[in-house]
This record gives structure tokens, sequence and C-alpha cells, in this order.
């Protein structure tokens, strides 16, 4: 078949193509037909469509003649899609007639995306569900079981996949119950180190109240100059031992976390007066300078812990006199604001021995010195300076160490302080207490403590009775009367704080009498218990006799709670530093009647009979006097010492 190109009817104008085609008569060639065909019909339908659908189409003939076209226009990124079709090889191009190919893309994009988003919204949602169920939630609930289980215990929930999460719970609940094991063995650990240490330090002290009890009685009685020499090199090498021992528990305290400030007005100058009155002597006898430079208000009051306060001081002093042997010590005190908090800096300079710069960092350490050489020289616990930066960080402050090997070392120290408004020092007038006839208990297994505290209160005038127990002494105090019970607190079958406790609850006023715990334990638990059972106050071993005096003094009122008629009569009518200082002026202008009547009424108040070595001197002062001999300077300064007790 052929077709014929495009043409236009002459007589419908209309657009036609004809179809030939030969025929044939049993096989013979008879004709050819033909067959016009109107593409009207054909050019209707492309403009239809055309503009139905928005497109530029242009349709061709075999012959490459244009038949129809409808809104072709070419353009930059415009896509043409071209279509052969029919026998005849027509082609057809269609191009987008209005919008370019990539806003088709970005429109058939965002069509797909609003489809796809429901369905990515619902697998999302299911996804979450199906995360949440098991897997958020179960670390919720392990989370919030590890917070619960802080101080012990196991992930208790109900999760039964094998996963992950069961793995991780199984493993934490292992790793717990060990941890469990191991904090019971640490905290036993602990307790046995506190009770070790308890233990210590009663097994010490009570050992060295027999050794410092003894010696402080000795030193009150007659001896010669050699003999006191040696027995105050006693006493002096057993107050060391305390002191380390002190550092020891001090440190364990630390450790523990048990150590805590106290908070009290108190004037600095009371701790620059300490450091002046026990350091200068120290210097002077090692030939050393010493000066205390403060550049703080004279009248300023802090509320802190005094005691604290002073032992950094006297733990950087203790080093600095120890390691200096020529040269000065140096202490200084400013104050300067940091942040709105007042902020007291000291610094304690000497020319001593100096520290090594790489051996600086470590004699902060506990147990530790700068060379291991020191301790078998100088000695010590090493503990010392471990103990001035634990203190310093517990007030809020620090300590840093300025050094140079033979030149000399600084430590400063800043302490966080706060300002009190001040006071007076309160000076109580000290009178000496009239003891005689007062009966005293002392509940004591030691049998040598018990000697030392029998002499104590002897000398003092107080009748003893001594017991070994708790139950032996509430015994005793309810067959006879006692003005005051000393009351150790480790004792077999009674210990002390059930014996207070049942004292106190006698249906009599003897549950009234003053208890003095006297214990070794200086542990705070075992101070609070014992004033809990209703102690008055407690001295610790080795007992102070200075201490011992000032808890009578300062309970007096309740020591002659039975027999108020002595409590008027246990004190002096006079001033005895003044009738001092008149019988040293006296002697000085050489009134020697006049001293001699001034000593015998000293010698008339005092009680004389509890002090034989006060007693001896007086008498060869009276028969100097008497004989209108000038005393000897040197026995005027050594009865100046002794009355010390008399005078406070």
């Amino acid at each position: 078949m052929v077709w014929s190109s495009v043409y236009i009817d002459p007589f419908t104008h209309v657009q036609m193509i004809t179809a030939s085609s030969p025929y044939y008569v049993e096989e013979a060639f008879a004709g050819v037909a033909t067959i016009d065909i109107s593409l009207d019909n054909l050019i209707k339908f492309v403009a239809k469509n055309a503009e139905q659908y928005e497109l530029g189409v242009v349709l061709r003939d075999g012959y490459g003649d244009v038949i129809t076209e409808h809104n072709f226009q070419m353009s930059e990124n415009i896509y043409i899609s071209q279509h052969a079709f029919g026998d005849f090889n027509w082609s057809v191009d269609v191009v987008n007639a209005k919008r370019l190919v990539a806003e088709q893309v970005y429109d058939l994009v965002t069509k797909v995306e609003l489809g796809l988003i429901p369905i990515m919204l619902t697998f999302v949602m299911f996804g979450y569900f199906l995360i949440n169920r098991f897997l958020i939630n179960p670390v919720v609930l392990i989370s919030e079981k590890v917070g619960d289980s802080k101080t012990g215990g196991i992930i208790d929930i109900s999760y039964s996949s094998d996963d992950e999460i069961r793995y991780l719970i199984d493993v934490f609940n292992q790793k717990t119950v060990y941890l469990e094991a191991e904090k019971v063995k640490a905290q036993a650990s602990t307790k046995a180190k506190s009770a070790f240490l308890a233990t210590l330090s009663h097994e010490i002290r009570t050992p060295m109240n027999g050794v410092l009890g003894t010696a402080q009685i000795l030193l009150k009685s007659k001896l010669d100059d050699e003999q006191r020499k040696h027995l105050k090199t006693l006493y002096d090498s057993g107050d060391h031992m305390m002191t380390l021992l002190n550092e020891i528990l001090d440190f364990s305290k630390i450790e523990q976390g048990h150590l805590e400030l106290e908070k009290a007005p108190f004037p600095l100058d009371s701790i620059i007066g300490s450091v002046n009155s026990v350091y200068h002597t120290l210097c002077v006898e090692k030939g050393l300078q010493f000066k205390v430079i403060s550049e703080i208000p004279a009248d300023r009051w802090y509320n802190s812990d005094k005691a604290r306060l002073r032992q950094i001081l006297f733990n950087l002093l203790n080093n600095a006199v120890k390691f200096t042997s020529h040269g000065y010590v140096e202490v200084y005190f400013r104050e300067r604001q940091v942040e709105g908090s007042t902020v007291l800096s000291i610094q304690v300079r000497d020319t001593g021995i100096g520290i090594a710069k790489e051996k600086q960092s470590k004699i902060f350490n506990p147990f530790e010195q700068a060379e291991s050489s020191t301790t078998r020289k100088y000695g010590g616990t090493g503990l010392g300076l471990a103990i001035v930066k634990q203190i310093s960080q517990l007030m809020q402050g620090d300590v840093k160490v300025t050094s140079e090997l033979g030149i000399g070392t600084s430590f400063d120290v800043e302490v966080e302080m706060e300002i009190s408004t001040g006071g007076e020092v309160v000076v109580k007038e000290r009178k000496k207490l009239n003891f005689n006839g007062l009966k005293v208990l002392i509940v004591e297994d030691n049998r040598t403590n018990a000697i030392i505290m029998s002499t104590f209160m002897n000398n003092k005038g107080f009748h003893c009775d001594s017991v070994e127990n708790g139950e032996l002494a509430l015994a005793k105090i309810q067959q006879e009367h006692y003005d005051l019970v000393l009351m150790d607190n480790h004792m077999p079958v009674m210990d002390g704080v059930e014996a207070t406790l049942a004292m106190r609850n006698l249906p009599s006023v003897k549950a009234r009498v003053l208890i003095f715990g006297c214990t070794a334990d200086v542990f705070k638990e075992t101070r609070e218990r014992m004033i809990s059972a209703g102690v008055d106050y407690i001295i610790a071993k080795p007992i102070d006799e200075n201490e011992l005096d000032d808890a009578l003094f300062q309970y007096a009122a309740k020591l002659y709670q039975y027999h108020p008629e002595m409590s008027h009569g246990s004190s002096f009518d006079f001033n005895l530093e003044q009738e001092l200082i008149a019988l040293y002026v006296a002697i000085e202008s050489k009134d020697l009647q006049k001293a001699e009547g001034i000593v015998n009424e000293i010698m008339h108040q005092l009680p004389l009979n509890e002090r034989p070595d006060l007693k001896a001197i007086f008498q060869t002062l009276k028969t100097d006097l008497a004989q209108r001999v000038q005393p000897d300077i040197g026995e005027l300064d050594i009865l100046t010492v002794l009355l010390k007790d008399f005078c406070r």
C-alpha cells in the first residue's frame, strides 16, 4: 500500500491523504484501488487533547511534512518526546507547553511525598511503639531501679526477652551483688579500723596516764635540780608521745569524714598570744629570732573553730622550729576579701633546711616526709602537714609551700573566716577551793591509774575510795555518800555508761552526784554516749591535773551541793597576786619585817600541807626574813612559778 503526502482538497479545503493499492483478479493485475481519507477529525483530536493536557504537538507524515501543529514551542530545558507509528511512518513530537521538566518532577515528587508521608508516619509511630516498648521503657525502668539501688540492691523488673537488655540487667545484678559484698567487707574493715584505733588509743593512754600522772605528782615533790631535770624530760617525752598519738587519731577522723568543725566567737589576739607564749621561748632556747607580725586590727574577733586554727599554726610552727637551726621563724597574719567572704591568710616562714623542688608535691601526703632520713633524724609521724591541709580544706581554704634547699621554707595558709561582732574576754577570778572532807569515788579497773587518781585527789584534800567496775560503784554509792565520782568507761562486768545511767536513775538525791568521765577513748562517739548517759564532764586520759582543777572549779556548785556551808569558805578573801607584788616590793625596798608579815599571811591562807614543795620554800623564806637575811632571788623565782596554780 502506498500513502500519498498530505494535501488539501480543492473543493472542501480539508487536509486529506490518499492510500493507493493495486489489486489482482485471479493473480492477474486488475487495477489500482484508492481511498481518500479526511484528516479533519484527527487534527481536531490532536488539538483537543493538546489543549486538555497543556501539550505542544507536531504531527508529521512519512515525508516529513507537518500535518498539524498545536502550540509547539521550543525552549531551553524543554523535554521533547518523539514517537513514530503506523506502516506509513508518521511521527509525533510532544512537549510540555507551559512548565519545565524540573517543575513537573517537583510536582510529581510532591505528590509522591504527600502519598508517602502518611505511610511513613504510620511506620514511624509503629516503630516508636516497638522501640518504646522493647527498648526505652526497659531502659527507663532500669534507670529508676539503679537510682533506687544507689545504696545497694538489684534490678528487679519483669523482662522476659532474651536480648541485650536482659544481658544488661543480668550483668548489672551480678555487679551489684559483688559490689554489695565488697561494701559489706569495706564497712566491716572500717569498723574494725575504728575499733582498732579506739583500742589503740585506750591501750596507749591507759599506761601513759600512769607515766604522766606519776611525773606530775613527783614534779610537785621536793627534788634536787638534777632529779627535776630528768623528771621534766620524762614528762616532755610522754607528752610528745601523746601528741603523736593525737595526730594519728586526728588523721583517722579526717580520713573517715568524722572530723567536724565547731563555731564559737574568739579574738585573734588570743591565738597570737598562745603562739607568742609557746614559740618565743622555744626559739630563744635554740638561738632563733621569733616574730609575729599581724596586719589585722587588734580587736578582730572571728566566729570559727579556734582549736583547729590553733592546730594549723602549731603544726606549722613545730616544723619550722624543728627544722631550723639558725636564723629566724616568723608568722604573718593578713586578712582579705574574696567574693564577699573574709579570708585569713597565715604565712609561716623559716630559714631552715628547706625542701627540694621534686619533694614538695608529696609532703602533704600522709605518712610521708621530704626525705626518708627525716623521721629518723627529727622524729614525727609525717601526718602534721597532711592534717594541716585537710583542716584548711575543711575551712574552705588551702595550704601552699615555697621552699629552697638550704635557704628556708614558707607555708601559706588561707582559711575562710566569719567575722564576729566581738565581745569581751571574760577572765574569771580563780579562787582556791577547799576540798577537805569531800569524798570521791574512783571507778577504775587499772590499778596504776586508780593509784594516780587517788594521789591527785588526796593531795587536794579529798577522801578517796576506789572500785574496779561499774557494778561495784553502783553498790558503793548506794551504801555511802559521795560528792564526786570519777568514772572510767571501759571496765569489766559493767562499763561506765551503764553505771552512770544506773546512778542517774537512783531514787534519791544521790542521783544528782557530780560525775566526771575519765576515759582513754577520745572518740566523739564515746564522749557522746557518756554525756548522754549523764556524765557532767569528760577528762581525757592521760589526766592533766590543770584540766582536773579547771573542771572542779567549773562544777564547784554541784560539787558542794551536799555541803553548801563549805562552798562559802572555800575561797580566799585575799588577792594572791597583789600579796606577791607587795612581798617583792617589800624585799626590794629591804623592808624585811613587812615582808615577813606578808609571808605569814600567805602561809596561813594556802593549804601548804597539800604542797610539801611549796611548804619547804616558804619555811626557808620565813626563816631568812625572821633573821633579817635578804632572801635568795632564785628561791623567789621558783616560788613564783610554783604559785601559778593559785593565781588563776
